[in-house]
């Protein structure tokens, strides 16, 4: 008896322990298929520097063309334009590895790990140098220069993107960095400088989020809520202060002059897991894995209590957004309730020719009718407070956001606008944040509008 309980003991003991070993095989199956090409192109791989010693680099180019980066006599080499430099740093990245720019992320194509093995047994027999592709990339270098300089002074971010295929056309983050001359970050100077806010700044999105509340208000049935503002909100002790006295006040107003009032209370009716839930269905608190970039993870909080609810619906308490989310939930509104994924790569090419195309693919569609909230948006550039982004001749809508910083030292506001050109040749959101320079309306604003009439003058 004794023996036949032994045995049955080790049967089971020895059945867990193939359970458990097919589950990590399992795992480690999932996580190579799911993180494999990340790890591969992260800048801390010793192999893609290593490579750069024994492999014919390919170039890379901006979408019309323009080399940014290049070998010439085996020495790399970028564009001698610093001011565009300056403007792509981000995007194209350094070679050294501090950076996550087009350099590592697309090493795979640069350094010929894209061409089969047949091609590469050809290139090893006759005894020719390994070859990389070439890449072009979805941005206009002169776009991103122009979304630079529009910046002014201020730091910040620019993101331009075609929201019916997701190409970004131009991705500025400043400050940059000189990626033709490194020596200083090398020796362990400056570090804000290589951060690409565009993709990674987590930023607390201001009143651009109340687009956010307002497509809760609106798919949960609540849009015909009308409130009376008189110049602040009182929630359970929290006074929340708005831009003025707006009296009485429906959805299209409160967006239209961003009515803190409004919100506050509409946020009241809703309750933080409604506004939470609707955030999450505009891809916040996700880990997502673009093929081509690689984003911050923008967060919503759902508060414990009514105060810090009103506080989040207006888009402080603990919200973050990066530049690159508020424009595709901006495109996302423009397109129809269709929110597409980020593209940076549009075709690469070798030597025996084109061995990717761009092919849009969709990230979420978190509404099923944006046409309130895309008129909303349109009377905000109309006649309220983002005037200041509209462009003669089209159709533009927006919302501006000034956004309450705490720090040690200072309180400074964040200037924000989102928007769209409501247009089908020409298909275009923006997100502009200035940081520490106030009001979204009169700072942000009129630089949105450089970006897009520059994008409109080039034909996108």
């Amino acid at each position: 008896m004794r023996n036949n309980s032994l045995r049955r003991n080790i049967s089971a003991l020895l059945l867990v322990f193939i359970v458990l070993f097919s589950g990590l095989i399992i795992y480690l199956g999932y996580v190579v298929f799911m993180y494999g090409e990340r790890w591969f192109v992260t800048p801390y791989n010793p192999r893609i520097q290593n490579m750069k010693t024994t492999i014919d680099a390919g170039d890379i180019l901006d979408r019309e063309g323009l080399p940014l980066l290049y070998t010439d006599d085996d020495e790399r080499e970028y564009i001698d334009d610093k001011d565009i430099r300056l403007s792509v740093a981000h995007i194209i990245g350094d070679g050294y590895g501090l950076t996550y720019g087009a350099q590592t992320f697309f090493a795979k194509y640069l350094f010929g790990f894209d061409k089969g093995s047949i091609e590469r047994i050809s290139d090893l027999l006759s005894g020719k140098e390994r070859q990389g592709s070439d890449i072009v990339l979805t941005i206009n270098a002169k776009l991103c220069e122009t979304a630079r300089d529009a910046l002014g002074e201020s730091d910040g971010a620019v993101v331009v993107m075609d929201y019916k295929t997701g190409e970004i056309l131009a991705s500025v983050s400043k400050p940059s960095f000189d990626p033709s001359d490194m020596s200083m970050f090398l020796e362990g100077g400056g570090e804000s400088e290589l951060v690409n806010r565009a993709f990674a700044g987590l930023y607390p999105p201001g009143s651009t989020f109340k687009l956010i509340t307002a497509a809760a208000l609106i798919e949960n049935d609540m849009a015909d809520f009308k409130t009376n503002c008189q110049g602040s909100a009182d929630i359970n002790g929290e006074k929340i202060a708005c831009l003025g006295e707006h009296g009485d006040i429906d959805l299209q107003g409160a967006i239209e002059h961003s009515c803190n009032t409004y919100f506050a209370e509409a946020s009241q009716l809703l309750g933080a897991v409604a506004i939470e839930k609707e955030a999450n269905k505009f891809l916040f608190n996700k880990e997502l894995l673009f093929d081509d970039v690689v984003m911050g993870e923008s967060v919503f909080e759902a508060a414990k209590n009514d105060g810090d609810t009103a506080w989040s619906a207006i888009g402080q308490y603990h919200d973050l957004v990066t530049p690159l989310h508020a424009c595709m939930i901006a495109g996302c509104i423009a397109n129809d309730g269709v929110m597409m994924e980020p593209k940076l790569l549009l075709e690469v090419s070798g030597s025996s020719g084109a061995s990717h195309k761009l092919s849009p693919v969709v990230a979420a569609k978190p509404m099923k009718d944006t046409k309130k909230l895309k008129q909303m948006m349109i009377s905000v550039v109309q006649s309220g407070t983002g005037t200041g982004a509209a462009v003669e001749g089209y159709t533009v809508g927006g919302k501006t956001g000034t956004a309450e910083v705490f720090g040690e030292n200072e309180n400074a506001d964040h200037a924000w606008f989102v928007g769209f050109v409501d247009d089908d040749e020409h298909p275009l959101a923006v997100a502009v944040i200035m940081e520490k320079t106030g009001s979204g309306g009169k700072n942000a604003a009129p630089a949105a509008k450089k970006v897009l009439e520059k994008a409109i003058k080039l034909g996108y």
